[in-house]
Protein backbone atom coordinates (compact mmCIF):
# COMPACT_ATOMS: atom_id res chain seq x y z
CA UNK A 1 0.00 0.00 0.00
CA UNK A 2 2.80 2.42 0.78
CA UNK A 3 4.20 2.15 -2.75
CA UNK A 4 1.35 4.17 -4.32
CA UNK A 5 2.10 7.86 -5.01
CA UNK A 6 1.30 10.07 -2.04
CA UNK A 7 -1.10 12.16 -4.12
CA UNK A 8 -3.03 9.04 -5.08
CA UNK A 9 -3.27 7.87 -1.48
CA UNK A 10 -4.55 11.25 -0.37
CA UNK A 11 -7.09 11.54 -3.17
CA UNK A 12 -8.53 8.10 -2.54
CA UNK A 13 -8.89 8.37 1.26
CA UNK A 14 -12.61 9.26 1.22
CA UNK A 15 -13.39 6.33 -1.07
CA UNK A 16 -11.21 4.02 0.99
CA UNK A 17 -13.10 4.95 4.14
CA UNK A 18 -16.44 4.22 2.43
CA UNK A 19 -15.24 0.84 1.18
CA UNK A 20 -13.35 -0.15 4.32
CA UNK A 21 -16.00 -2.48 5.62
CA UNK A 22 -16.11 -4.40 2.33
CA UNK A 23 -12.47 -5.38 1.86
CA UNK A 24 -9.69 -4.35 4.22
CA UNK A 25 -7.22 -6.67 2.49
CA UNK A 26 -5.87 -7.63 5.89
CA UNK A 27 -3.79 -10.52 4.57
CA UNK A 28 -1.77 -8.17 2.34
CA UNK A 29 -1.43 -5.56 5.07
CA UNK A 30 -0.12 -8.15 7.53
CA UNK A 31 2.25 -9.56 4.93
CA UNK A 32 3.76 -6.12 4.27
CA UNK A 33 4.03 -5.41 7.99
CA UNK A 34 5.83 -8.63 8.84
CA UNK A 35 8.07 -8.47 5.77
CA UNK A 36 9.06 -4.78 5.84
CA UNK A 37 8.34 -3.83 9.45
CA UNK A 38 5.76 -1.22 8.48
CA UNK A 39 2.70 -0.58 6.33
CA UNK A 40 0.62 2.53 5.62
CA UNK A 41 -3.19 2.43 5.63
CA UNK A 42 -5.45 5.28 4.59
CA UNK A 43 -8.87 4.07 5.70
CA UNK A 44 -8.55 4.11 9.49
CA UNK A 45 -9.70 7.63 10.41
CA UNK A 46 -12.84 9.18 8.96
CA UNK A 47 -12.60 12.85 7.96
CA UNK A 48 -14.74 14.14 10.83
CA UNK A 49 -12.68 12.33 13.45
CA UNK A 50 -9.48 13.52 11.80
CA UNK A 51 -10.59 17.14 12.08
CA UNK A 52 -11.47 16.65 15.76
CA UNK A 53 -8.09 15.03 16.46
CA UNK A 54 -6.17 17.85 14.80
CA UNK A 55 -8.15 20.49 16.69
CA UNK A 56 -7.65 18.60 19.95
CA UNK A 57 -3.93 18.23 19.32
CA UNK A 58 -3.50 21.93 18.64
CA UNK A 59 -5.40 22.74 21.84
CA UNK A 60 -3.21 20.37 23.88
CA UNK A 61 -0.07 21.75 22.26
CA UNK A 62 -1.09 25.32 23.16
CA UNK A 63 -1.94 24.41 26.76
CA UNK A 64 1.41 22.67 27.27
CA UNK A 65 3.44 25.42 25.59
CA UNK A 66 1.69 28.08 27.69
CA UNK A 67 2.32 26.09 30.87
CA UNK A 68 -1.41 25.86 31.60
CA UNK A 69 -1.54 22.03 31.77
CA UNK A 70 1.27 19.50 32.16
CA UNK A 71 0.02 16.36 33.87
CA UNK A 72 3.02 14.27 32.77
CA UNK A 73 5.80 16.70 33.69
CA UNK A 74 7.13 16.97 30.14
CA UNK A 75 7.65 20.72 30.39
CA UNK A 76 6.64 23.37 27.84
CA UNK A 77 9.38 22.47 25.37
CA UNK A 78 8.83 18.72 25.19
CA UNK A 79 8.49 17.30 21.69
CA UNK A 80 6.47 14.34 22.95
CA UNK A 81 3.36 15.30 24.91
CA UNK A 82 2.00 12.69 27.30
CA UNK A 83 -1.19 12.88 29.31
CA UNK A 84 -3.65 13.31 26.42
CA UNK A 85 -6.24 11.19 28.21
CA UNK A 86 -6.25 13.46 31.26
CA UNK A 87 -9.50 15.43 31.61
CA UNK A 88 -7.47 18.52 32.55
CA UNK A 89 -6.87 19.05 28.83
CA UNK A 90 -10.60 19.06 28.10
CA UNK A 91 -10.14 16.99 24.92
CA UNK A 92 -12.22 13.77 25.21
CA UNK A 93 -11.50 12.86 21.58
CA UNK A 94 -8.28 11.18 22.73
CA UNK A 95 -10.23 8.86 25.01
CA UNK A 96 -12.46 8.00 22.08
CA UNK A 97 -9.58 7.23 19.73
CA UNK A 98 -8.18 4.65 22.14
CA UNK A 99 -11.01 2.25 21.22
CA UNK A 100 -12.02 3.75 17.87
CA UNK A 101 -13.27 1.04 15.52
CA UNK A 102 -11.27 2.28 12.54
CA UNK A 103 -8.12 1.57 14.53
CA UNK A 104 -9.06 -1.39 16.71
CA UNK A 105 -10.06 -3.50 13.71
CA UNK A 106 -6.39 -3.54 12.74
CA UNK A 107 -5.24 -4.35 16.27
CA UNK A 108 -7.72 -7.22 16.44
CA UNK A 109 -6.49 -8.58 13.10
CA UNK A 110 -2.94 -8.77 14.47
CA UNK A 111 -3.56 -9.49 18.16
CA UNK A 112 -7.03 -10.98 18.52
CA UNK A 113 -10.27 -9.51 19.89
CA UNK A 114 -9.22 -9.02 23.52
CA UNK A 115 -7.16 -5.83 23.90
CA UNK A 116 -5.80 -3.56 26.61
CA UNK A 117 -4.52 0.00 26.69
CA UNK A 118 -0.93 0.78 25.84
CA UNK A 119 -0.46 4.50 25.22
CA UNK A 120 -1.76 7.58 23.43
CA UNK A 121 0.59 10.53 23.04
CA UNK A 122 1.46 13.31 20.66
CA UNK A 123 4.56 14.20 18.69
CA UNK A 124 4.27 17.99 18.58
CA UNK A 125 7.74 19.31 17.89
CA UNK A 126 7.97 22.81 16.46
CA UNK A 127 11.76 22.98 16.56
CA UNK A 128 14.36 20.90 14.76
CA UNK A 129 15.41 17.55 16.16
CA UNK A 130 17.06 14.28 15.21
CA UNK A 131 16.68 11.23 17.46
CA UNK A 132 19.51 9.34 15.79
CA UNK A 133 19.27 5.71 14.74
CA UNK A 134 17.95 3.25 17.32
CA UNK A 135 15.75 0.25 17.95
CA UNK A 136 13.14 0.17 20.71
CA UNK A 137 14.87 -2.66 22.55
CA UNK A 138 15.97 -0.97 25.74
CA UNK A 139 19.00 1.09 26.70
CA UNK A 140 21.78 -1.19 25.37
CA UNK A 141 23.17 0.15 22.09
CA UNK A 142 25.49 -2.69 21.09
CA UNK A 143 23.89 -6.05 21.87
CA UNK A 144 25.54 -9.32 20.98
CA UNK A 145 23.93 -11.47 18.31
CA UNK A 146 22.31 -13.77 20.87
CA UNK A 147 21.08 -10.86 23.00
CA UNK A 148 19.55 -9.00 20.11
CA UNK A 149 17.98 -12.00 18.41
CA UNK A 150 16.40 -13.05 21.71
CA UNK A 151 14.74 -9.63 21.90
CA UNK A 152 13.69 -9.58 18.25
CA UNK A 153 12.23 -13.09 18.50
CA UNK A 154 9.81 -12.31 21.31
CA UNK A 155 6.14 -13.03 20.50
CA UNK A 156 4.14 -10.12 19.17
CA UNK A 157 1.89 -8.84 21.95
CA UNK A 158 1.34 -5.22 20.90
CA UNK A 159 0.76 -3.02 17.86
CA UNK A 160 1.72 0.61 17.50
CA UNK A 161 0.29 3.17 15.13
CA UNK A 162 1.19 6.66 14.08
CA UNK A 163 -1.57 8.91 12.75
CA UNK A 164 -0.47 12.01 10.84
CA UNK A 165 -2.64 14.99 11.82
CA UNK A 166 -0.64 17.11 9.36
CA UNK A 167 1.73 15.93 6.63
CA UNK A 168 4.64 14.21 8.38
CA UNK A 169 7.95 13.42 6.63
CA UNK A 170 9.95 12.76 9.81
CA UNK A 171 10.32 8.97 10.03
CA UNK A 172 13.25 7.09 8.49
CA UNK A 173 13.78 3.36 8.84
CA UNK A 174 15.55 0.34 7.39
CA UNK A 175 12.93 -2.03 5.91
CA UNK A 176 13.13 -5.62 7.12
CA UNK A 177 15.63 -4.84 9.87
CA UNK A 178 13.13 -5.94 12.55
CA UNK A 179 13.71 -9.57 11.56
CA UNK A 180 17.49 -9.80 11.77
CA UNK A 181 20.65 -8.81 13.58
CA UNK A 182 22.26 -5.50 12.71
CA UNK A 183 24.70 -5.23 9.84
CA UNK A 184 28.11 -3.71 10.54
CA UNK A 185 26.96 -0.48 8.88
CA UNK A 186 23.89 -0.41 11.14
CA UNK A 187 26.01 -1.24 14.18
CA UNK A 188 28.14 1.82 13.57
CA UNK A 189 25.01 3.98 13.35
CA UNK A 190 23.25 2.41 16.35
CA UNK A 191 26.20 2.31 18.72
CA UNK A 192 28.54 5.09 17.67
CA UNK A 193 27.24 7.63 15.15
CA UNK A 194 23.44 7.90 15.13
CA UNK A 195 23.36 10.80 12.69
CA UNK A 196 25.12 9.09 9.80
CA UNK A 197 23.21 7.82 6.77
CA UNK A 198 22.57 4.10 6.21
CA UNK A 199 22.70 2.87 2.63
CA UNK A 200 19.39 0.96 2.90
CA UNK A 201 17.43 3.68 4.73
CA UNK A 202 14.05 4.85 3.41
CA UNK A 203 11.96 7.86 4.29
CA UNK A 204 8.35 7.04 5.21
CA UNK A 205 6.37 10.26 4.64
CA UNK A 206 2.74 10.32 5.77
CA UNK A 207 0.01 12.52 4.36
CA UNK A 208 -2.54 14.00 6.73
CA UNK A 209 -4.94 11.27 7.87
CA UNK A 210 -2.75 8.33 6.95
CA UNK A 211 -1.88 5.79 9.62
CA UNK A 212 1.39 3.90 9.87
CA UNK A 213 1.50 0.48 11.51
CA UNK A 214 5.12 -0.23 12.34
CA UNK A 215 7.52 -2.21 14.48
CA UNK A 216 9.83 -0.37 16.85
CA UNK A 217 12.27 -3.24 16.33
CA UNK A 218 13.22 -1.75 12.96
CA UNK A 219 16.34 0.37 12.84
CA UNK A 220 14.70 3.80 12.75
CA UNK A 221 15.23 7.49 13.26
CA UNK A 222 13.05 10.57 13.68
CA UNK A 223 14.36 13.64 11.89
CA UNK A 224 12.39 16.85 11.45
CA UNK A 225 13.30 18.80 8.31
CA UNK A 226 14.26 22.42 9.03
CA UNK A 227 11.56 23.73 6.67
CA UNK A 228 8.74 21.78 8.40
CA UNK A 229 6.84 24.25 10.54
CA UNK A 230 5.46 21.71 12.98
CA UNK A 231 5.22 17.99 13.47
CA UNK A 232 1.79 16.97 14.72
CA UNK A 233 1.34 13.20 14.80
CA UNK A 234 -0.42 11.00 17.31
CA UNK A 235 0.99 7.65 18.35
CA UNK A 236 -1.17 4.89 19.81
CA UNK A 237 -0.31 1.48 21.23
CA UNK A 238 -2.67 -1.40 21.99
CA UNK A 239 -1.73 -4.77 23.46
CA UNK A 240 -3.18 -8.26 23.55
CA UNK A 241 -5.01 -8.73 26.84
CA UNK A 242 -3.76 -11.66 28.92
CA UNK A 243 -5.22 -11.87 32.43
CA UNK A 244 -2.21 -14.01 33.44
CA UNK A 245 0.31 -11.40 32.31
CA UNK A 246 2.65 -10.50 35.19
CA UNK A 247 2.47 -7.05 36.70
CA UNK A 248 4.70 -4.56 34.94
CA UNK A 249 7.17 -2.07 36.32
CA UNK A 250 5.75 1.45 36.27
CA UNK A 251 7.34 3.75 33.70
CA UNK A 252 7.48 7.11 35.48
CA UNK A 253 6.49 8.92 32.28
CA UNK A 254 3.06 7.31 32.59
CA UNK A 255 2.36 7.55 36.31
CA UNK A 256 -0.23 10.23 35.54
CA UNK A 257 -2.46 7.45 34.18
CA UNK A 258 -3.04 6.23 37.75
CA UNK A 259 -4.88 9.44 38.70
CA UNK A 260 -8.40 8.93 40.06
CA UNK A 261 -10.02 11.10 37.39
CA UNK A 262 -8.73 9.26 34.30
CA UNK A 263 -11.06 6.28 34.10
CA UNK A 264 -14.33 8.16 34.51
CA UNK A 265 -13.41 10.55 31.71
CA UNK A 266 -13.20 7.70 29.16
CA UNK A 267 -16.03 6.17 27.08
CA UNK A 268 -17.12 2.64 28.08
CA UNK A 269 -15.00 0.59 25.66
CA UNK A 270 -11.92 2.66 26.46
CA UNK A 271 -12.67 2.11 30.16
CA UNK A 272 -12.43 -1.63 29.53
CA UNK A 273 -9.01 -1.23 27.91
CA UNK A 274 -7.96 1.04 30.79
CA UNK A 275 -9.14 -1.39 33.48
CA UNK A 276 -7.16 -4.22 31.93
CA UNK A 277 -4.05 -2.03 31.89
CA UNK A 278 -4.65 -0.80 35.43
CA UNK A 279 -4.86 -4.34 36.78
CA UNK A 280 -1.28 -4.94 35.64
CA UNK A 281 0.18 -1.99 37.58
CA UNK A 282 1.99 -2.53 40.87
CA UNK A 283 0.04 -1.62 44.00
Amino acid sequence: MQNRPLESRLGQRQRAWSDAGNDMDIARIKSEYFDQGYVIVDDAIDPGMLDRLEAGARSVWSQVREGAVDVAGSGPDGGSIFGLLAPEFGEPVFGEILAYEGITRYAEAFLGPELRMGHVHLWAADGGYDTGWHRDLGPAKDNTYDEEMALLSRPMIGLRYQVALVDDPCLWLVPGSHRRYRTEEERQALAFDGKRDISTQVNVPLKRGEMLLWSGYTVHRGRKPPDLEQRLSMTIGLFRYDPQEPKMAMDERFRWKLADNIRDSLPPRSQLYYDRWRALQPE
